[in-house]
């Protein structure tokens, strides 16, 4: 009975039948059982249309300001209610999030690509090159980034461009100790050195061969980065260096909403600190999903 269920179980894909994704793929089927994992996933798309969408979605223009509607509670006219200067906050919200979610995208994409380039070439060739780049990240490390964050941006225009930059430019050190610890694991493996052996260059070692087994842990890091960047964005346009007002941003309307009491204009800092929380939040979920799902050992029992 036993040989007669493998063999069929063996002959069905041969036969044209086709195995269920969640059962080809073990690592989308852990993902898929993480409730709060697929919960994060589903908000952080949500968040990403909403953005997409924002110019067909809003009902007024985000910069629109109208005098007679000054300080306004939400109400049927205006959904979230009005700003100190009369502009919508649901369309300012909108389009801050886009904003928000841009900046965090790109700076988190310069982030993983320095971090994963040093960390690879100090990993792989050790010794002095290994010397230099870890002192210099540790140098970096040493720092307070916040005080990195505000030096940067204020010495240059402030504005999206910059505050893209700055956060990318300061904040790879993580990464390339991560990636740097990784590849010192898998170097001295066996299909390395059979690499070594055929005479394979170490440019074709590292992108071939040890980037590909270390992408699982760049892409959990590069989503748990995510959250990150767009609370260092908030913060920055917070303080007035990152993006600048009129266009939105979910920092800048919080900086704005200061103006005014929380008690008597409350819908100007909660719907911004809102968003950042909800997206903030998804992302750490989907990336501590992601990272079990790649780990087996490392979920919760």
């Amino acid at each position: 009975m036993r040989e007669t269920i493998r063999e069929r179980d063996t002959a069905a894909p041969l036969s044209g039948e086709t195995l269920r994704p969640e059962r080809r793929h073990p690592i989308l089927r852990r993902f898929l059982e993480n409730r709060l994992a697929v919960a994060g996933l589903v908000v952080v798309a949500l968040f990403y249309l909403i953005a997409i969408l924002a110019p067909v979605i809003q009902r007024y223009p985000p910069n629109q300001i109208q005098s007679g509607a000054r300080d306004l509670s939400p109400s049927a006219q205006h959904w979230l209610g009005t700003d100190r200067n009369g502009r919508d906050v649901y369309s300012r919200l909108l389009n801050g999030g886009r904003v928000s979610l841009a900046v965090g995208f790109v700076a988190v994409a310069i982030i993983m690509t320095i971090g994963t380039t040093l960390g690879a070439v100090s990993g792989y060739f050790g010794r002095w090159t290994d010397a230099v780049i870890m002192r210099f990240t540790d140098i970096l490390l040493s720092i307070p980034q916040i005080l990195l964050l505000i030096s940067a941006a204020a010495l240059f225009h402030a504005g999206i461009v910059t505050t893209i930059i700055v956060i990318g430019v300061t904040s790879w050190p993580g990464c390339a100790r991560l990636v740097r610890g990784q590849f010192l694991a898998l170097k001295d493996q066996e299909y390395v050195t059979a690499a070594r052996t055929i005479g394979a260059r170490p440019w074709q070692i590292i992108w071939r061969h040890l980037l590909p087994n270390s992408l699982a842990v760049i892409i959990v890091e590069a989503t748990l980065w995510l959250s990150f960047a767009i609370i260092l964005e908030a913060s920055l346009s917070y303080l007035g260096l990152g993006v600048q007002i009129p266009t939105p941003s979910w920092g800048n309307m919080l900086q704005d909403g200061q103006h005014e009491l929380l008690v008597g204009a409350w819908w100007l800092t909660l719907f911004p600190g809102l968003g950042i929380f909800l997206v903030v939040m998804a992302f750490n979920l989907m990336g501590d999903g992601l990272r079990d799902a790649f780990d087996p050992r490392l979920r919760r029992r």
